[in-house]
């Protein structure tokens, strides 16, 4: 290759990656570049960068020595061969076990670099291109390894593999691998996957990814195998990963996270053993099934097939009962019968003969269900199917609901399934929340069956209920849930809330096992200060917001809840219906009236959030993904309006996405809707401000004048990137940026102090 064809190929390559920017980026190739550029050899178009074929990981984990196997493939768009540097940004702890790139038959040679040697290397691209894409990577150790060539039209295979010893803290392990390929392939894609198989002599409890949507197979108590896998996608998040290691009943684990001078967030962990010695706990479970008219069909023959699946999956010590209702109620039996073989057949036969005819007797239904025997000591629970609303005997929803708070003295859990959109959202959303249960909600096209179906599985083997948790001296609020479920058969607590003071303390699980009360703790820590898990922010705010908007929906609105709603979707980048215009310019910038905001507003939706959600689904990332589902309804015109409707289809997607968010164990990525506008940098989100990406937290009638000014480029830039490597992550997004760090907003610009020797009062 020419020397001009390198450098106009950096040129355009290095291009590329200032559009996106994250965390440590996974294996890519820099093509080189002379010093020089004559312009007579100038190209008629830009190159492509290479593309990834695709990204295989794979990682075993045992006794927190971990070794990442890495495949990868890399395109060469181009009719011509490629020379450059393929550059793994590997964490400082790990060290290179094997490497393998063959040319002509020949391995080839690589080395391995420390922080400071990669820092040099990163600055002198920086510099030379006025690129600041790669200055998120400083701080991290290099493995570099030269490419020559990658063929016209062809392709290159690396493979390497490195080990690290994992720390623990409190119990927990945490692994991370650099998976971000977006700003490198110039196409998505074909299959990223990580599959990761850890074994402990302890027992491994709470596995939890903040970044992805993983797969989770516990093999034993002491061995886990976890996937990940996506087609035709870009990436643009390091895998991280959290396991537990104890021995105990429940394991119990803490991670937190907290700013100076801010509030503190939190993440509770919490799961049973998988090999329990002792066997579940009996329950005493009421189906009751609308078998309405408008049940017919299809529908029925579904809810059938649900309820025979439920039947056959009770626990021999279980009780049950059936309860059929249309015009009145149609109990199997009188009372609670117990799960024995012949009373199990005899339920088959009733479920067989059901028919659907007739109108819809929510309240006598509910009425029959809590007259039945249920025992006190045991976990009892209610499952309330129906498709319609209410039109026989009470059919006044809040009239219903104050029958059912006075005839449910034993706290019954009441799990609610709507089929359909010709129903009362208000009533069965109060009528879950109320009665501690929740609400799944089945719409056209969607099978019933197997909704009920996945959600009896999950429910089926209670190990621990009405459960509590306390953290002692620690004071913590706006804690996520409010109403800690039950216990089941490999399910997992995940609570996460806000906390002021830091401090070592104890979190404590109380729970009854058969009427008798237990009680889990382990001593967990409350980080005074720290940068670790800054995930945590965004997924409490979802989850607040959550709450909020269920407050709205179910009891009216509120001028100071929505106000609240407003402020934390600006803060965390959190698209609500109440937020008109999160990464356009406020209203009073752009001038606009009611009519232009709403035209706006429609236009938004058309161009950036439906055309996204309608996208093929391989195409995104499970995060973004949600974001765009949710975004389709909280950001449609009408979703104002939405909020106070109580039935129809608008009701139902509203209700769903409102538990969506509030249920989320992940931070949804709303950037992704209008990337261009809005971008997260781990828990900061930056919104364009022309041609400045400016932290959302930005004030100018308040901060105004705390600002200091850096020159984009400078000594002073670069010294002040080494000394804060979050601030490296902030300037990755550009040549005008405006940060916050230290107290101060930081302004990056073409103008502004350069002398690195002023760096020391810059933040004062």
């Amino acid at each position: 290759m020419t020397n001009g064809l390198h450098g106009l190929f950096l040129i355009t390559f290095i291009a590329f990656l200032c559009m996106f920017s994250t965390a440590y980026a996974d294996g890519f190739i820099i093509v080189d570049y002379p010093p020089d550029f004559p312009p007579q050899r100038r190209l008629a178009r830009e190159l492509t960068p290479p593309s990834i074929k695709f990204h295989k990981v794979s990682v075993e984990i045992n006794e927190q020595v971990s070794k990442t196997s890495v495949d990868q493939v890399f395109i060469n768009e181009e009719n011509q061969d490629l020379e450059g540097t393929y550059i793994f940004p590997i964490p400082e702890s790990a060290t290179i076990s094997d490497f393998a790139m063959f040319i002509d038959g020949k391995r080839q040679s690589a080395e391995l670099m420390d922080k400071d040697k990669a820092r040099n290397i990163y600055e002198d691209i920086v510099r030379r291109k006025q690129d600041p894409a790669l200055l998120e990577y400083m701080g991290a150790n290099l493995f570099k390894a030269r490419v020559y060539p990658v063929p016209a039209r062809g392709e290159k295979r690396i493979q390497l593999e490195y080990q690290q010893v994992l720390n623990q803290d409190s119990k927990i392990v945490k692994y991370v691998y650099p998976l971000n390929t977006e700003k490198f392939s110039s196409k998505p894609v074909q299959t990223v996957s990580v599959a990761v198989n850890i074994k402990s002599k302890s027992g491994i409890k709470n596995v939890y990814s903040p970044s992805h949507k993983i797969d989770v197979q516990k093999t034993s108590d002491k061995e886990v195998k976890i996937s990940f896998e996506e087609s035709n996608s870009k990436p643009d998040k390091d895998f991280t990963l959290y396991y537990t290691v104890s021995d105990d009943d429940l394991g119990i684990s803490l991670i937190s996270h907290k700013q100076a001078k801010e509030d503190g967030y939190f993440m509770l962990l919490a799961s049973p053993k998988v090999e329990t010695e002792k066997k579940v706990i009996p329950k005493d479970i009421c189906f009751v099934v609308d078998t309405s008219g408008s049940m017919s069909g299809d529908k029925h023959k579904q809810v059938q097939n649900a309820l025979k699946f439920c039947v056959n999956n009770l626990e021999e010590e279980d009780r049950f009962n059936i309860i059929s209702f249309a015009t009145e109620p149609r109990p199997y039996e009188k009372n609670l019968v117990n799960a024995k073989k012949e009373n199990i057949e005899d339920a088959l036969k009733y479920i067989e003969g059901m028919r659907a005819i007739g109108g819809t007797n929510i309240n006598e239904a509910l009425y029959k269900a809590l007259k039945m025997d249920f025992a006190k000591d045991k976990p009892a629970f209610i499952v309330f199917l129906t498709d319609g609303m209410p039109t026989v005997d009470i059919t006044d929803p809040s009239e219903i609901l104050k029958n059912v708070k006075k005839e449910n003295e034993l706290k019954i859990k009441i799990f609610c399934f709507g089929v359909g959109t010709d129903l009362n959202t208000t009533l069965l959303d109060k009528l879950a929340v109320e009665n501690n249960g929740v609400i799944e909600y089945v719409t056209e096209n969607e099978d019933i069956e197997l909704k009920v179906s996945n959600f009896y599985t999950k429910i089926a083997s209670p190990v621990l209920t009405d459960v509590s948790v306390d953290f002692g001296k620690i004071k913590t609020d706006n804690a996520y849930p409010r109403e800690i479920p039950d216990f089941f058969k490999g399910s997992q607590l995940v609570l996460i809330g806000r906390y002021r003071e830091g401090g070592a303390g104890a979190a404590t699980i109380k729970g009854k096992v058969l009427g008798a009360e237990k009680k889990y703790s382990n001593d967990v820590n409350f980080a005074e200060k720290t940068d670790d898990n800054n995930f945590l922010p965004r997924i409490w705010a979802q989850r607040r917001i959550g709450y909020l908007l269920e407050e709205i929906r179910l009891h009216g609105e509120n001028k100071e809840l929505k106000e609240e709603i407003v402020e934390l979707s600006k803060k965390h980048g959190i698209m609500t219906p109440y937020t008109s215009f999160l990464v356009l310019e406020d209203e009073a910038q752009i001038g606009g009236s009611p009519n232009i905001m709403i035209e706006r507003r429609q236009r938004f939706y058309d161009e950036k959030v439906k055309a996204g959600a309608q996208a093929p689904g391989s195409s995104l990332s499970a995060s973004e993904r949600d974001a765009f589902d949710n975004a389709n309804v909280f950001m449609a015109p009408s979703s104002e309006k939405s909020m106070k409707e109580d039935s129809g289809a608008n009701a139902v997607y509203m209700s769903r996405a409102v538990k969506k968010i509030q249920a989320s164990d992940r931070a949804f990525d709303y950037s992704k809707i209008d990337p261009e506008s809005m971008r997260y940098v781990e828990d900061k989100t930056f919104v364009k401000r022309g041609d400045e990406w400016r932290i959302s937290t930005f004030d100018e009638k308040r901060d105004a004048k705390n600002i200091v000014s850096v020159k984009f480029g400078s000594k002073l830039y670069f010294a002040l990137i080494s000394r804060y490597p979050r601030a490296g992550k902030y300037c990755a997004l550009g040549h005008n940026v405006l940060f916050e760090l230290e107290g101060k907003f930081v302004k990056i610009s073409g103008d502004g102090e350069e002398n690195p020797e002023k760096l020391d009062g810059l933040l004062k």
